[in-house]
């Protein structure tokens, strides 16, 4: 078995003819590496490089052929998206789905010596209008029209967080296979897990079924032999995987060989965890449960939603995906929704949710519009979505599988503007049911039957029964932003599993400067505008922050501003959520993750910064964490334990005056049983003075004395408190290992924010309060040392929104 991956190309576009590229690489990419185009995300120019995919570009490589063998394949991992293939001046096929791969016999279109393959993309852009005049299919507003009629990435054509950058081009390896005999095809396993004692069954498929031909594998240092493809191995002492903060992270190869005449003639490995994993839905008191169970336990899921990490495919790198997925561990996830209107991650996606231990829960790229079955439209859509589930059906991350994003509610609930619902069509409701009821569960089932499957988000189960029940399934929550509802909103439901909520901050300024000006720092620019895609955000942004903080006098300020309001906002919901655990079982918010700069609902915007939100996710899903609830007089101590072990300590708390005058003082002792959730004492708030000059505060310790976190609490809202100067004070110094950063105050400071004005650092903490005259202590790994950032530090908190 050899593969020839063929990288180099060159693209022909317009006048530019012949540009050298390696693959993956795309008519943006190839344009931007040459400085043929201005970059899209600065200031307005997104809507001229939306103009450059109305025409088509071609990519034209050679290779070499030194010897002819029984078998010959040429294989397209991921063409985006209407490509026309040429081999040799032949055209192969005509293909318009991106997330298919395409694999043709071409034993008898090569030649010796120099072979060639042209790729004809054609424009998306022409496609979207002549499917949308020949047949209205609803899709997202955001979005180009006619999107949906096309097997692309939606957010590739705009959506409320993304640029209409609806690029073309080779987005994953093209290659040649060649071999004599046999390959194999397809590696199926299974687990079985009963007493203590796991059992792995094979089941391997080659091309050809060509009998002389045996199949072994290897696992765990041990080779067997597979009769007819089949075989059941034992694990001794099976290592199980545990999604992040339960457990090991154990992984195991099974290495499957094709062996003809002794000798070894093809190979795949697979990477495995074992485990149990499905989802639960248990009638219960509160009507039935939606929670995941690894390994027979049930768990409180804790992350976001992650999107596509660039517009431009081939800029998303492991070692980007890497640090990414690396932040998640950071501020505590377990679990990340790959949302539908995407494209599915590349392998190292899979490899590191694996290896950090993040539950994937998986759409099928379908999100907010509908489909028509037409039989083309179909046949691809089911092949894609075979082919894909194979490819990660494997997977210890993967969690579910979910039909699409919103649409069973959507075809119930949403207009087009003109009064009308999106059910635009007696077919809308019968292609729903016939795919997503049908069709697809049958896919799963036969091609993936231990994975959960799910038909949309949110949804009780399917058949439109009432989606949005609060009570079954999941739920996306949108009344806080969407609704301009106050963040207490959260607290009047009892959701059973939230996949999506959210709210919206601009990214850090250092990021703002990278595609606007200082004459366009206002949040009413044309410039800001069209880096903040949701139609409502610009307003939502100014009516929260006059609802709850002073009005910021200057643009920086009104940033900070923006990103507090959002930490308070999902940290107000969340840690409801973990308070009602049980009833609850899951807060995944929207959204991780940015495709490029803009104001958006992310936690880390494009370049992985990390906003105020990010930081504040350390603490509400910490394994063991502190809330506070003000409730009739009472200020109650919450306990969140997401661990597997009972856990116990103390919690000292202090009801103070804004000069740090303790106006009362109480410690609560706690015990918390494992994956509980606990109120474990309450205090007055009798000695409180006056409302707007007082706060109170909980430090939380383990039983070993050791620090965990500190949570504030206001009584009023930030905007009506008497805020004294704090007169901040920071002191850098350096470790052996980064530096040391402490920071102390003359009076109450709330939401501190360490930045540098040129250098990213992610703290160990930061946005903390100052409660009292003893210094917060933070850490950071960095190889600038103390002199270099006390040069470029800056510090802000609240007490500076609205002073100039």
């Amino acid at each position: 078995m050899t593969h020839l991956e063929i990288k180099q190309w060159k693209m022909t576009y317009k006048e530019h003819r012949d540009i050298p590229c390696d693959a993956p690489c795309s008519l943006y990419g190839v344009l931007l590496d040459n400085k043929l185009m201005e970059d899209p995300f600065y200031g307005l120019n997104e809507h001229k490089a939306t103009a450059l995919c109305e025409e088509p570009c071609s990519f034209f490589a050679a290779f070499q052929v030194f010897e002819k063998h029984s078998f010959m394949e040429l294989v397209f991992e991921g063409l985006d998206t209407i490509c026309d293939i040429f081999l040799n001046g032949e055209k192969l096929d005509r293909v318009k789905n991106m997330h298919r791969t395409f694999v043709y016999d071409v034993k008898d279109r090569l030649k010796p010596g120099t072979n060639t393959i042209r790729l004809d993309f054609a424009s998306p852009n022409a496609y979207f209008r002549k499917m949308e005049e020949q047949r209205h299919v609803y899709t997202n507003a955001d979005t180009l029209q006619g999107a949906a009629q096309l097997r692309k990435a939606l957010y590739m054509s705009g959506w409320d967080w993304g640029p209409k950058l609806p690029d073309m081009g080779i987005f994953r390896p093209v290659w040649l296979r060649s071999y004599d005999v046999d390959r194999l095809e397809d590696v199926e396993i299974r687990q079985k897990h009963e007493n203590g004692n796991v059992t792995l069954t094979l089941n391997v498929q080659t091309k050809h079924s060509n009998p002389q031909c045996r199949q072994y594998a290897v696992v765990d240092g041990k080779r067997y032999l597979l009769e007819n493809g089949h075989g059941e191995i034992q694990i001794e002492n099976p290592k199980l995987w545990w999604p992040n903060g339960y457990g090991e992270q154990n992984l195991y190869a099974v290495e499957v060989e094709l062996v003809y005449q002794d000798e070894v003639i093809d190979r795949q490995t697979k990477q495995i965890g074992l485990r149990t994993l499905t989802i639960s839905r248990t009638p219960d008191q509160y009507g039935e449960e939606f929670c995941f169970v690894v390994n027979g336990v049930k768990i409180f899921a804790m992350g976001a939603n992650y999107v596509p990490q660039d517009n431009i495919l081939s800029r998303i790198t492991e070692e980007k995906t890497e640090k990414l997925i690396k932040s998640c561990i950071d501020a505590n996830f377990n679990c990340l929704r790959v949302w539908g209107g995407a494209y599915y991650p590349e392998e190292f996606f899979f490899d590191l949710c694996d290896r950090y231990g993040l539950i994937v829960w998986q759409d099928f790229m379908i999100a907010c519009c509908n489909i028509y079955l037409s039989e083309e439209f179909k046949e691809t859509l089911c092949l894609e979505c075979e082919q894909q589930l194979r490819r990660f059906r494997h997977r210890a991350c993967l969690g579910l599988v979910c039909g699409n994003n919103e649409m069973e509610s959507a075809i119930l609930h949403w207009g087009d503007g003109k009064g009308n619902l999106i059910c635009d069509g007696p077919l809308v409701k019968e292609h729903y049911l016939e795919f997503y009821e049908d069709i697809l569960p049958k896919i799963c089932s036969r091609v993936a039957p231990d994975v959960f499957y799910w038909p949309s988000s949110p949804s009780n189960g399917g058949n439109f029964d009432d989606p949005d029940d609060p009570s079954r399934g999941d739920q996306h929550f949108w009344e806080v932003w969407n609704g301009e509802k106050p963040f207490t909103e959260y607290r009047k439901h009892k959701f059973r599993f939230c996949s999506e909520f959210g709210f919206e901050a601009l990214p850090p300024m250092k990021t703002i400067r990278t595609f606007a000006e200082e004459k366009d720092m206002d949040l009413f620019s044309e410039v800001m505008r069209n880096h903040q895609k949701c139609t409502l955000g610009t307003k939502n942004t100014d009516f929260y922050i006059r609802a709850n903080y002073p009005y910021p006098v200057s643009f920086p300020s009104l940033v900070y501003t923006s990103q507090i309001l959002q930490a308070d906002a999902i940290k107000y919901g969340v840690e409801y959520f973990r308070r009602i655990r049980g009833c609850c079982m899951g807060s995944v918010y929207w959204q991780l993750n940015d495709c490029w700069p803009v104001a958006s609902w992310s936690s880390l915007d494009y370049f992985g910064r990390y906003k105020a939100l990010h930081y504040a996710a350390k603490k509400f899903y910490a394994p063991v964490a502190c809330a506070l609830f003000h409730e009739n007089g009472q200020i109650k101590v919450n306990i969140a334990n997401e661990t597997m072990q009972t856990v116990s300590g103390k919690v000292k708390t202090y009801l103070c005056r804004s000069d740090f005058t303790v106006l009362e003082e109480a410690e609560l002792q706690y015990t918390v049983d494992d994956l509980s959730s606990v109120d474990v004492g309450s205090v007055s708030d009798q000695a409180m003075t006056a409302p707007e000059d007082c706060y109170f505060y909980a430090d939380l310790y383990d039983d070993a004395g050791n620090f965990l976190m500190r949570q504030t609490l206001l009584f009023t809202l930030p905007k009506d408190f008497a805020w004294k100067e704090p007169n901040i004070r920071v002191e850098i110094m350096d470790r052996d290992d980064g530096v040391e950063i402490t920071v102390s105050a003359s009076a109450f400071a709330k939401y501190v924010e360490i930045d540098f004005k040129e250098t990213d650092v992610v703290l160990s903490d930061n946005y903390v309060d100052v409660t009292s005259t003893a210094p917060v202590t933070l850490f950071a790994k960095t190889s600038h040392n103390a002199a270099e950032l006390a040069n470029q530090l800056t510090v802000q908190s609240v007490y500076n929104i609205g002073r100039d």
